[in-house]
């Protein structure tokens, strides 16, 4: 991951989005239908950094891009992040 990608999600009433670390093969398959997505509200599966997959219902997605990986904050599917709860 040269450079690291995250899937931000903003869902409507909740203040802080929800971060998905992605690898750029995702990134790139995302790109050209992230719109598509958030506009059909349909549900998908995206690849996370660490190999595991989240399903994403876009139809309660208010807006939805690819931004650059922040170095402070949790991030899901990061590679190296400890599962916690209930494994």
């Amino acid at each position: 991951m040269s450079d690291k990608k995250t899937l931000v999600l903003h869902l409507s009433g909740v203040p802080t989005p929800l971060l998905f670390a992605i690898s750029d093969e995702t990134a790139t398959e995302l790109g050209g239908s992230l719109a598509d997505l958030v506009r059909s509200g349909s549900t998908s599966a995206v690849r996370c950094a660490d190999g595991s997959d989240v399903v994403v219902d876009f139809g309660k997605i208010v807006t939805a891009h690819i931004g650059a990986l922040p170095t402070v904050g949790e991030v899901y599917g990061a590679p190296g992040r400890r599962m916690r709860g209930l494994a």
